[in-house]
C-alpha cells in the first residue's frame, strides 16, 4: 500500500506543472502588481482555464515573486509589512511573520498549512463588512460575490485560482485532506497566496474590519483524554516507530518527525498537530480503501468526483449503502476517542478548528495533543506488526477500552449524574420544620402500560421503580452502541428523530441543575433566618409555602431524572417501535421542559413564587396523565 504520488493525474498535472527552476534576473523596469498577474489569466466563457493560466504564470510571476522573497531576510520581511498598510486588517498578523519564517526554513508544508487556515480566516472577517454570516468552507468564501465588492475582480479571479474551487489548484485541500507529500509541491503556490495577502490592506484604506472570536480549547484543558502514564514517554519512541513503519510512505516521514520535534523539543502543540492531522487523515484512508476493496479512492479526485475525506472515512456506511468496514476493524473504543478529539459536536472537533482558522493554535492543550499522537502510535503499532512494547502494550489497552466523553448521548448521561449528585444533596423537609412530615403519596404519573409496550419483563421494574438507585443503574448500563449511532444511511424514515430526543433530555438537565442550585441558595439565605426567627411576615409566608410544596418537588425532580434515564436506556428499543410511542415521549418532554424552564424562573431568588411553581407542577401533571390516556 505504497504511492509515489496520491496525487490523480490531473490534479498532478495542474500542481506540478510549474518549473523547478530558478530562472528570474532581477530588472528595475519589471515591477509586479495585481494587474500584471491577472492578466496571465487565461479566463473564457466557462471560466478560468487553470492548466494554462499556471503555465502562462510560471514563465514570469512565479519566478519573480519567489525571488523577491528569497531575497529578502526574515528582518526585512518585518520591516517592509510589519505595519498597518499593509496588515491593519489583520487580526493575528503574527502568524503571516511566522509564514515567512517557515518559507525561509524550506518548512513549505508548515507554511502552507498555517497561511491558509490564516486566510481563510481573515477574509472570512472581510465578508462581515457585508454580510452577517460567513461561510463555512474557504472556497464559499473566495467565490462569494461579496469578496468580490470588497477587493475587486482581479485580486478575488487570483484568490479563486489558488484556493477556489476543485477545479482549481486548491491548496487548502491537497494539504489540508493529506495528498501532498514533503515537498512534493513547489512553494510558488505558497509565495503567490502570501503576495495577494499582503495587496489586500493597502485596497482596504483603513477600513475597520469586524473581528470574529475565536473558539476557545480551555474547557478541554483539564480533561484526561489519556493517563499521563499511557502518553508517549519521549521523542525517541516516536521517531523509532515512523522511520521504521511500513504503513507510513517515506515522503510523509519527514512531516511526522518535524511534527514530533514541535511537540517534545519545541512544546508547539498547534504547530505539531496541524503538522500530524493531514498525515493522519491519509493513513486512515489508506485503510479505509484496504478494509473496503476499494483502491480507486485513495488518490485525490478529479473535479468531478468527491475527495475521500475524513468524514467520509469516520462513517459508518459507503456511498452505496454497504457497511464501512474500517469502523468494525478499528474498534469501538479507538471510533469512541477519534470521536471526543475530531467528530462529536460536542468534542473537540481538533481537524475542523484548526483548518479553518477557528481557534488560536497556540492554545491547543497538551492533553489534547498528546491524545491525537496516541491515535497516530496505535495504528503503527497494529499496522506494522511491532513487537508490542511496554508502552505500545499499555497505549493499546487504554484505547481499546476507552469510554466515550463527548456524544451526544453520553453528555446527557452525565448531565443526568450531575442533577442526581446535586439532588441528593437536597436537605430532607424534616430539617427545614418541625412540623409533623405528612406521608408521601405515590407519584401521579404512571407509565408502566406505556414502557411495558416495548421493555422486555426482567428490565421493567428499573422502569416502574422511581428511585436514585434505579436511576444509577440505568444510567450505568453499558447496552447502547453510540459509534456512528447518527450517520445518515441510518436515519429513519418514520418522523422518529433521536437526536431531538437528546436535545431536548439535555435541556431539561440544564434547567434542573440550576434549579436545584436556586433551592440551594434560597434555604441557606433563609432557613437558619427562619429557625432563629429572624424573618419578616411575609418572607416567613413566603419560606412556609416553599416547605408545603418540597416534598412533591423534590419528587418532580426525582421523576424528572428517573424518565430521561429510562429514554436513554431504552433508545434502541424506541426507534424499532410504533410512532406513537416516541410522539407520546417528545410530548412529554416538552411539557416537562415548559415546567423547568418556568420553574427556573420563579425560583430565582430574587422571585421565589412557590404557589406559582405548585400550580405549574399541578398543571404538567394534568397534561402528562391525559397525554398518557389518549395513546
Amino acid at each position: 500500500m505504497s504511492n509515489s504520488t496520491y496525487l490523480s493525474p490531473g490534479v498532478r498535472e495542474l500542481l506540478l506543472s510549474v518549473s523547478l527552476v530558478k530562472n528570474y534576473t532581477e530588472n528595475d523596469q519589471d515591477q509586479i502588481s495585481i494587474n500584471k498577474i491577472r492578466q496571465c489569466l487565461s479566463v473564457g466563457e466557462m471560466g478560468i482555464d487553470y492548466l494554462e493560466s499556471i503555465r502562462r504564470l510560471d514563465v514570469k510571476i512565479f519566478p519573480q515573486i519567489e525571488y523577491i522573497f528569497n531575497q529578502m531576510t526574515i528582518e526585512q520581511f518585518q520591516s517592509s509589512y510589519n505595519n498597518d498598510l499593509y496588515c491593519g486588517w489583520l487580526k493575528n498578523r503574527k502568524d503571516l511573520f511566522r509564514v515567512f519564517n517557515f518559507l525561509k526554513n524550506n518548512e513549505i508544508h508548515l507554511a502552507t498549512l498555517l497561511l491558509t487556515c490564516f486566510t481563510e480566516r481573515n477574509l472570512g472577517n472581510l465578508l462581515l463588512l457585508q454580510i452577517n454570516t460567513v461561510p463555512n468552507l474557504l472556497r464559499q468564501i473566495v467565490e462569494s460575490s461579496n469578496l468580490c465588492t470588497i477587493l475587486g475582480s482581479d485580486l478575488t479571479l487570483l484568490l479563486q485560482l489558488l484556493i477556489g474551487s476543485p477545479k482549481s489548484i486548491n491548496l487548502r485541500n491537497v494539504y489540508w485532506h493529506g495528498f501532498v507529500q514533503y515537498n512534493e509541491v513547489s512553494p510558488k503556490f505558497t509565495y503567490l497566496l502570501l503576495y495577494l495577502i499582503l495587496q489586500i490592506g493597502p485596497i482596504l484604506n483603513d477600513k475597520v474590519i469586524p473581528e470574529r472570536q475565536l473558539i476557545s480549547f480551555h474547557r478541554f484543558i483539564n480533561h484526561t483524554f489519556l493517563p499521563t502514564d499511557i502518553c508517549c514517554p519521549n521523542a525517541n519512541i516516536a521517531i523509532e516507530l515512523i522511520q521504521n513503519s511500513h504503513l507510513i510512505d517515506n515522503g510523509y516521514k519527514p512531516l511526522l518527525i518535524s511534527s514530533i520535534d514541535y511537540f517534545f523539543h519545541r512544546n508547539e502543540y498547534g504547530l505539531s498537530i496541524m503538522l500530524l492531522l493531514p498525515v493522519f487523515e491519509y493513513l486512515l484512508r489508506k485503510l479505509f480503501v484496504h478494509a473496503n476493496n476499494c483502491p480507486e479512492r485513495l488518490l485525490t479526485a478529479e473535479a468531478t468526483t468527491l475527495y475521500t475525506t475524513l468524514d467520509e472515512i469516520l462513517t459508518c456506511c459507503l456511498p452505496d449503502g454497504s457497511p464501512n468496514r474500517l469502523c468494525d476493524e478499528l474498534g469501538h473504543g479507538y471510533m469512541s476517542l477519534l470521536g471526543d478529539l475530531l467528530t462529536f459536536p460536542d468534542g473537540v472537533c481538533l481537524r475542523s478548528k484548526l483548518s479553518h482558522g477557528e481557534t488560536d493554535y497556540e492554545c491547543l492543550p497538551r492533553s489534547v495533543s498528546d491524545a491525537q499522537l496516541g491515535l497516530l502510535f496505535v495504528l503503527l503499532y497494529r499496522y506494522d506488526k511491532y513487537k508490542l512494547d511496554k508502552y505500545g502494550q499499555s497505549l493499546l489497552d487504554y484505547i481499546n477500552n476507552y469510554k466515550v466523553h463527548y456524544h451526544p448521548i453520553a453528555i446527557a448521561r452525565n448531565q443526568i449524574l450531575q442533577c442526581v449528585i446535586k439532588f441528593k444533596q437536597m436537605p430532607d423537609r424534616s430539617t427545614l420544620t418541625e412540623e409533623v412530615e405528612t406521608e408521601t403519596t405515590d407519584f401521579p404519573i404512571q407509565l408502566t402500560n406505556f414502557w411495558q409496550s416495548f421493555i422486555s419483563p426482567d428490565k421493567l421494574p428499573l422502569f416502574n421503580n422511581l428511585s436514585l438507585q434505579t436511576i444509577d443503574i440505568l444510567l450505568n448500563e453499558d447496552n447502547i452502541n453510540l459509534i456512528n449511532r447518527y450517520c445518515t444511511c441510518k436515519l429513519t424514515t418514520t418522523g422518529y428523530n433521536e437526536q431531538s430526543l437528546i436535545i431536548m433530555i439535555r435541556q431539561i438537565c440544564t434547567h434542573i441543575y440550576q434549579i436545584l442550585v436556586n433551592i440551594d441558595i434560597f434555604i441557606e439565605n433563609r432557613g437558619q433566618a427562619y429557625h432563629s426567627k429572624q424573618l419578616r411576615s411575609n418572607q416567613r409566608s413566603n419560606f412556609e409555602r416553599f416547605i408545603n410544596i418540597y416534598n412533591n418537588f423534590r419528587q418532580i425532580i426525582l421523576f424528572i431524572c428517573h424518565f430521561n434515564a429510562s429514554i436513554i436506556f431504552s433508545l434502541d428499543n424506541i426507534c424499532c417501535i410504533d410512532l406513537k410511542y416516541s410522539s407520546l415521549l417528545m410530548k412529554l418532554l416538552r411539557i416537562w421542559l415548559t415546567f423547568v424552564e418556568n420553574t427556573l424562573t420563579l425560583s430565582n431568588i430574587t422571585r421565589n413564587r412557590w404557589d406559582e411553581i405548585a400550580a405549574l407542577y399541578s398543571t404538567s401533571i394534568e397534561k402528562s396523565t391525559k397525554a398518557i390516556l389518549k395513546l
